[in-house]
């Protein structure tokens, strides 16, 4: 059975269209290791390489965030994004042993910043990911408007961790329809042949990736 991995905080309706899907649900429990805004992200204990999800192998060393951060890179196809200073040694050594390039940014929560559409395609509203990923002739990347997603205790979250690619939908926890981007992030998901699976009535809300483990 395929798999993939939540927050125990998303929403039922989004658990319940995964199981729907035939795919097991497991959820993250709020870990207090990982920041009491962040305790339950998957994003912060994984990393989706596309075909390997890279769990990090211990708890960080502080709660707080450049250190709660070290997993939540954006891997794409021969491509690492994230803050590498601060990027966990499993995710270096395996990217490292493939040649993957190194792209540097200064956004720690760089995959909770950004859809991972497919491995060249990526969604983001921060200004660093997107001018270092549209330098790239590989990549496409579409630029959408910050804000508009809840994340409970901070002032906004992230669309990337209000979201994650499953299959061939790109699944959104609460109701993308909101965002003043809609029409722009639909048409980016539906040329790459993909689905839009949003939740009307519930607010779009951070929670950390969606996660499948594909392997």
């Amino acid at each position: 059975m395929r798999r993939v991995y939540v927050s125990a905080l998303t929403f039922e309706a989004v658990k319940e269209h995964l199981r729907g899907l035939g795919l097991e649900v497991r959820e993250i429990a709020p870990d207090p290791r990982y920041g009491s805004g962040e305790a339950a992200h998957p994003d912060l204990r994984m990393c989706e390489t596309g075909k390997v999800l890279l769990r990090r192998d211990a708890p960080p060393s502080s709660p707080a965030y450049p250190d709660n951060a070290s997993m939540c890179a954006l891997a794409l196809e021969g491509f690492l994004v994230h803050r590498l200073d601060i990027t966990d040694r499993v995710i270096l050594q395996y990217c490292r042993e493939r040649g993957f390039r190194e792209i540097h940014v200064n956004q720690g929560y760089t995959k909770c910043s950004c859809v991972r559409v497919d491995g060249k395609s990526v969604i983001t509203s921060d200004p660093g990911v997107y001018a270092a990923l549209a330098g790239v002739p590989e990549l496409s990347v579409l630029k959408i408007c910050p804000g508009f997603v809840s994340l409970p205790g901070y002032g906004t979250g992230f669309i990337g961790g209000a979201s994650g690619r499953v299959g061939d939908e790109v699944v959104f926890n609460g109701d993308l329809s909101e965002h003043p981007d809609f029409r722009q992030i639909s048409a980016f998901i539906a040329e790459r042949g993909l689905r839009v699976k949003h939740f009307p009535g519930l607010p779009l809300t951070d929670v950390g990736s969606i996660i499948e483990e594909t392997e």
